[in-house]
């Protein structure tokens, strides 16, 4: 029995921080492994990104340690460092230290927008199911309006994810399987606008004022998810995988409140093409695993126009030395990412850093993703 415990930290830098894309994808765990790859795993998933991800990975998983116990206590920060680093400049350079950093949050709350989301995820990864429990909590105030008309939210989200893949052809050469998984979650959400930001801001309200009867109107959501999953054994050489996927992602996965005209909160749909190689090799005595990957993103939405060919781009590199270290590196929508991960066995320590496009099209409204993570596994 192996449990991983992670905390994670996520700094997001842009100029508008949500442009097109839905607020809650940002609320959505996602691992070190998936940011360090530029998001490209669709074909290669592990750990809780099978749940997540591309349910039929579970019959055919890459051929290397695998988790069966996984909890994981990340925490995401959001802010902007052009505004973050000048005001910790400030805070260390005058006496009043204190005051001047309560002076300065409140500037970095009206100008810039700041925000968290902890979570928690847990999960059982069997070799052809899994299930899960992550429970996300999210806050995020923004001095300048959202391009939904708000300033902010705040979000407390209850997910149990289930998936179940079964090989449908297996041979010597090739196998293909094929899954399905469902993310039935309720969520409490609540949209802040300019006068709950000043209210705040002022002192005027306290959080028990702002959230009064959020847990009156409980929204759910059950997003269905669809995977398929080939995998070509020993085509260049004994041990290779060519791995091709295709996923269907959050098939009736909008936000409701049964029984009320309340407005729905979006869910990206989203249908995905990935491929991958999984080369083992050795290096002296050690062995070296290498996963190359690359895939399209929301083939859906490129076929409406409503993003480009470029945005929808991923390409990921993995290279895992005996388990112990994994460096991490890709593209998302034109931009570098870049990570790694030491473990111990015991421990493990890791960093990996993102850029995507949250707009329509390469340039128009980039997000950088910073992701730090520590975690202990006993």
């Amino acid at each position: 029995m192996r449990f991983s415990v992670v905390i994670l930290m996520l700094f997001v830098a842009s100029s508008s921080l949500w442009g097109n894309e839905s607020i809650l994808s940002f609320a959505e765990p996602s691992s070190l492994r998936y940011t360090g790859m530029g998001g490209a795993i669709t074909a290669v998933p592990e750990g809780l990104d099978m749940l997540l991800h591309n349910p039929a990975a579970f019959t055919e998983s890459l051929p290397r340690r695998r988790d069966k116990f996984i909890l994981s206590i990340p925490v995401q920060l959001y802010f902007k460092p052009q505004y973050l680093f000048p005001i910790l400049k400030d805070v260390w350079d005058v006496e009043n230290q204190l005051g001047q950093m309560l002076l300065n949050a409140k500037d970095l709350i009206t100008s810039s927008g700041i925000g968290a989301t902890p979570y928690l995820s847990m999960g059982y990864l069997g070799r052809s199911w899994g299930m899960g429990l992550l429970f996300t909590t999210s806050a995020f105030l923004q001095g300048k309006p959202f391009p939904l008309g708000v300033e902010g939210y705040v979000m407390g989200n209850l997910s149990i994810p289930l998936a179940y893949s079964l090989r449908v052809v297996e041979g010597r050469l090739v196998d293909v399987s094929v899954g399905a998984g469902l993310r039935p979650s309720v969520a409490l959400y609540k949209m802040l606008d300019g006068s709950d930001v000043d209210a705040i801001v002022a002192g005027r309200t306290d959080v028990d004022d702002l959230l009064d009867g959020i847990l009156t109107t409980p929204y759910l959501s059950i997003p269905a998810d669809l995977g398929i999953l080939m995998v070509g054994h020993d085509l260049l050489y004994d041990g290779s995988q060519l791995r091709l996927a295709a996923t269907l992602k959050n098939l009736f996965g909008d936000y409701f409140v049964p029984g009320q005209s309340i407005e729905p909160l979006p869910r990206e749909l989203s249908f995905n093409l990935g491929v991958g190689l999984f080369l083992p090799m050795q290096i002296g005595r050690l062995p070296l695993d290498v996963v190359v990957s690359a895939e399209t993103k929301s083939l859906n939405q490129l076929l409406s126009g409503s993003q480009t060919f470029f945005k929808s781009l991923a390409f990921g590199l993995e290279l895992a030395m005996a388990d112990f270290i994994r460096f991490w590196g890709g593209l998302s929508s034109g931009y570098p990412a870049v990570g790694g991960e030491v473990d111990l066995g015991f421990f493990s320590l890791g960093a990996a850093w993102q850029t995507i496009e949250s707009g329509r099209y390469v340039g128009d409204n980039p997000l950088s993703i910073f992701h730090l993570g520590i975690s202990l596994e006993f």
